[in-house]
């Protein structure tokens, strides 16, 4: 007989493969736990038994200020210096880590990969893991699984807060060889670049590859000032 995963099970498991704060409305959305004060319950209870971390903070996909869900691991990935002993100086040490990040513009990497987690995550995807961009940790900068599920991976890139046209064109270039190396690795993934939008550079060298990215074949998500996001 097949096990039949638990709300628990699926809440554990759906925050220690996003590694990264949850709140309780994106962590139904996530699991497809209805209703939502059963999330609640159960977070509740995976807290008081220390097998998850619970707090004030920012939820990482739609950026809201929530009581939020994490795993030890989803604080290394906020933040590679903490090592709380309880709630309290999990929250301070999470939102001064947060507060920190603010600081970058609205078109800096972190920020950037944040909209299009919380886009995706509003679209029906799963996301498996997201990387540390502050840190610049190695990695795929975002892991999802379509609702149909198939694989996704994107490439972030943020813009040059000197206004650098030449480091522009770097950072286009290393995001373009980053999904040619994720073909390489896996041929049935989509891929993607995600990318801010209203910068002239990054549109003009969009087009002069459009042939790749019929080849690829590769979708651009466009994030504006705003938030907004357009994928094409």
């Amino acid at each position: 007989m097949t096990h039949k995963e638990t709300h628990k099970e699926q809440i554990l498991k759906t925050l220690s493969q996003t590694a990264v704060p949850v709140c309780d409305d994106c962590l139904a959305k996530l699991t497809g736990i209805s209703p939502r004060q059963t999330v609640y319950q159960n977070c509740s209870n995976l807290a008081n038994k220390r097998l998850i971390m619970r707090g004030h903070g920012e939820c990482a996909f739609c950026a809201k200020k929530k009581i939020v869900s994490w795993t030890e691991k989803g604080m290394e990935n906020c933040s590679s210096t903490l090592a709380p002993a309880n709630i309290t100086q999990i929250k301070s040490s999470f939102e001064e880590e947060k507060a920190s990040k603010n600081t970058f513009p609205w078109y800096w990497e972190g920020n950037v990969q944040s909209k299009v987690v919380a886009y995706l995550a509003g679209r029906g995807y799963f996301i498996r893991s997201v990387t540390d961009t502050a840190s610049r940790a190695q990695g795929k900068d975002i892991v999802a699984v379509t609702p149909e599920g198939k694989e996704l991976w994107v490439s972030v890139k943020g813009f040059p807060e000197n206004n650098s046209y030449t480091q522009a064109r770097h950072y286009f270039a290393e995001a373009v060889f980053d999904v040619v190396l994720y073909r390489s690795e896996n041929p049935e993934v989509e891929l993607a670049l995600a990318l801010p939008h209203g910068f002239s550079t990054y549109e003009r060298l969009a087009l002069r590859i459009s042939w790749l990215r019929k080849t690829l074949p590769l979708k651009v998500y466009w994030v504006d000032e705003s938030g907004d996001i357009r994928a094409e």
